[in-house]
């Protein structure tokens, strides 16, 4: 058995001020740390990070989104010797971030060959470990055998649901997802605000334009994919969300006409099952 070695990929798109922060909350858990710069134009926020000697930076002078990042940090694990490798977003931050190591390197050791996730924002004391169905990107740990056998993550999803995808891919192989329950990461989980109108709160997303083109397009993308993952009713409520979500836009958004139309264009290309870029016009 190879001696267990983690590689940790964060992507950043014009991150916080608290990005070394939570660097710095995971940095000793790893054995290579990759930061994948996916802001154009910008590296200012890289002169906060020069103390940390160990960071390999790259980046390709475009936002390449998630899954290109993934599979190049990937390919650098293996050239390296790596055995797992585990993807970060830029906004999340563990507790106890050796006590994760210290509890993956004990299941690897018992011959566990799936996926890992921590607890998020939260505590699950009661069970030290137990299998989930599917876990966040963030702080999720893939064996690279598993990646091998798979295939890599899925470059024409380019942000939304890449996670899941391979989730799902994995798990037709029999790959499970094993949560760590006695290790917390704090993480944003999406970009919605509350706002009172007409005397009721309503949580309207903060997404540009291509991530809520990608997050429609892609969930239903995986209907087709993943047929006998998703029921009649998981569909239609998820449909019925994407409506009530144009609606929050339009009552209380900004570039309401572009994110309205990203979620429709992303809703239809996804029905009709056709992979097409968010930069490529293929109606209106």
């Amino acid at each position: 058995m190879n001696q267990f070695k983690l590689a940790i990929v964060v992507v950043c798109f014009h991150p916080r001020q608290d990005l070394k922060h939570n660097i710095l909350s995971y940095c000793q858990m790893s054995d290579m740390l990759i930061l994948w710069n996916n802001s154009p134009n910008d590296e200012s926020f890289l002169e906060d990070l020069a103390d940390l000697k160990s960071i390999i930076f790259l980046k390709s002078n475009k936002n390449e989104g998630l899954a290109f990042a993934y599979n190049r940090a990937y390919e650098m694990a293996i050239a390296s010797g790596c055995t797992h490798l585990m993807t970060m977003d830029q906004d999340s931050y563990f507790e106890n971030a050796q006590e994760y190591r210290r509890c993956i390197e004990e299941k690897v050791n018992e011959g566990f060959q799936g996926m890992f996730a921590p607890v998020i924002n939260g505590s699950n004391i009661l069970n030290r470990f137990r299998f989930i169905p599917h876990a966040a990107q963030s702080g999720c740990v893939f064996p690279c055998a598993m990646i091998e056998k798979v295939g890599m993550f899925r470059e024409d999803f380019f942000i939304g649901m890449v996670d899941v995808e391979m989730q799902l891919r994995a798990a037709q192989f029999g790959y499970r997802i094993m949560e760590v329950g006695a290790v917390n990461m704090h993480h944003q989980i999406g970009s919605e605000r509350q706002v009172r109108i007409f005397g009721k709160v309503i949580s309207p997303n903060d997404y540009g334009p291509m991530r809520n083109y990608y997050d429609s397009r892609n969930r239903i993308l995986m209907w087709h994919e993943f047929p006998d993952d998703f029921s009649f009713g998981a569909k239609m409520t998820f449909l019925l969300g994407r409506l009530k979500q144009c609606a929050k836009i339009f009552l209380v958004g900004e570039n309401k006409w572009q994110r309205i139309k990203a979620i429709m264009r992303g809703t239809w290309n996804g029905l009709t099952n056709r992979i097409i870029p968010y930069d490529v016009v293929d109606f209106g």
